[in-house]
């Protein structure tokens, strides 16, 4: 089991040292998310919560998430880092390609690319990108990313993407994984066709019914034998809990610790932060 700890909702001017913090503990890596606004007033439903409205407030940091994977990756040496989720299509994949593969290269492949299609329509109108059609999009342009981070000569024909022949330089010195989330028919195939799947944040107890229908969809793509991560957050785990979502199939735990009911909506000191982070830690990672 590899432990993640989340710095999303993070205040930017603490990302560096909580960084450094969490390799310090064994963290096998840090995760953080992807807006590029908030809008004033919120008039899509937030899918993740009952209640259909965010758990963040307007003040939220929301960082490009490659541009802080540079940052962090200059300030650390063994942590690596996961986008939870890269709204890829806000953007075009040549875009995203090249943002993605110079942060992998920058960080020694310590890079792993997490991808959703978003559910925040205003976000896309306000970019002038077709919201409805962002999961074919997307499924094109996982199909791009991995041949333009090679390095190799690629094109492309799609519905669409229409690319010639090009390449982009530098290719990544390893593939970068790429993790897929939401819990629709679609993304758990589209999960099933790369490297592995991401939840948010679910008891144990929740957690087992999305293993069994994940494992569906990955045996009727043909692929269920294939190594592939699964990634989740755990709403107060106790002693044992890892080890039997582990022999279930999970392979990689994200660490909200901080982000209790006063957390998520305002902001807290570095100290509270690193308060809970090392507690659990100390009761959680082995090293």
């Amino acid at each position: 089991m590899k432990f993640w700890q989340s710095l999303a909702f993070v205040e930017m001017e603490q990302m560096v040292e909580l960084a450094q913090f969490c390799e310090e503990l064994g963290f096998h890596g840090v995760s953080y998310g992807d807006h590029l606004v908030t809008t004033q007033e919120q008039v899509d439903q937030y899918l993740y919560q009952d209640s259909g409205n965010i758990f963040w407030n307007p003040d939220t940091h929301w960082p490009d998430p490659w541009v802080v994977t540079a940052a962090l990756a200059q300030a650390t040496t063994r942590l690596h880092f996961l986008s939870t989720i890269s709204i890829l299509p806000l953007r075009d994949p040549l875009s995203a390609a090249k943002a993605v593969s110079t942060a992998a290269y920058m960080s020694g492949d310590r890079v792993t690319l997490g991808v959703g299609v978003g559910w925040q329509k205003a976000e896309f109108d306000i970019v002038g990108t077709n919201f409805h059609n962002r999961g074919k999009r997307v499924d094109e342009m996982l199909e791009i990313i991995p041949r333009l981070m090679s390095g190799e000569m690629t094109g492309y024909q799609g519905e669409f993407y229409d690319l010639p022949p090009l390449k982009m330089s530098p290719g990544t010195k390893k593939p970068v994984p790429i993790l897929v989330g939401g819990y629709a028919p679609a993304a758990l195939r589209r999960a099933a066709r790369h490297d592995g799947w991401m939840a948010t944040s679910h008891s144990e107890e929740e957690i087992y019914p999305l293993l069994d229908t994940l494992r569906a969809a990955r045996h009727n793509a043909g692929d269920a034998e294939r190594a592939f991560d699964i990634w989740t957050g755990v709403k107060n785990p106790g002693d044992g809990t890892h080890e039997r979502l582990a022999k279930a199939g999970v392979t990689m735990v994200n660490g909200t610790n901080f982000l209790t009911e006063d957390g998520l909506t305002t902001l807290s000191s570095i100290d509270d932060k690193k308060r809970r982070i090392e507690a659990f830690a100390k009761r959680f990672i082995r090293r």
